[in-house]
């Protein structure tokens, strides 16, 4: 199991140093903290559970409004926005960027980390 937390916290890391990426975060679906590179100052349990309830939410909203399959959610506020993606049946991958981000590369940064996370859980059990 090591193996897999330090593979996530690799992951994570990486797409932390993505341009624009200002910290990023692995959360259980249920709202638990896998890992992150959340600021000081920041809880990172409000930001997992918050999430995981905007996605879930989001989620339930794309299936009645028949939009088909949800895939990502995006919270912008004056200093920035929040992205948050699925990775897999258990997991959700968070980022915190900047306003003036430039969101076409931090959006395929952050579906390729989804994917890394994604098969990191497959091939190693659940977080």
């Amino acid at each position: 199991m090591t193996d897999v937390w330090q593979r996530l916290e690799e992951t994570i890391e990486r797409l932390s140093h993505v341009t624009d990426i200002k910290s990023a975060a692995v959360v259980r679906r249920d709202g638990l903290v896998v890992t992150h590179t959340l600021p000081e100052g920041v809880d990172p349990r409000i930001v997992a559970a918050m999430t995981a309830a905007i996605v879930g939410t989001s989620e339930m909203a794309t299936v009645q409004l028949g939009q088909g399959r949800f895939v990502r959610a995006i919270v912008e506020s004056d200093q920035g926005k929040l992205l948050s993606f699925g990775a897999g049946e258990e997991a959700l991958l968070v980022a915190l960027v900047y306003d003036d981000a430039n969101l076409g590369l931090v959006l395929m940064a952050m579906e390729r980390a989804a994917k890394q996370v994604e098969q990191i859980l497959q091939e190693g059990g659940t977080a």
